[in-house]
């Protein structure tokens, strides 16, 4: 397995992403070959926020509970 697949495994669960100097908490909702994509919470009133990420800068994902 790679690490993409394994990623797969997890789309909807609640995920952290590290990368250099940043990090997104919220849904995984894509997995790319070359990205992912993260939905973060709305901030207050504000709408949800899709985030994506290049797969070759994140450090780590953590799954969370």
């Amino acid at each position: 397995m790679n690490f993409v697949s394994i990623l797969s495994s997890f789309i909807g669960r609640t995920v952290e992403v590290v990368v250099p100097g940043s990090m997104y908490e919220g849904t995984l909702t894509v997995v790319q070959i070359s990205f992912i994509q993260v939905q973060e919470p709305p901030i207050v009133y504000s709408q949800p926020v899709t985030v994506t990420i290049p797969t070759t800068n994140i450090d780590y994902v953590r799954i969370l509970v």
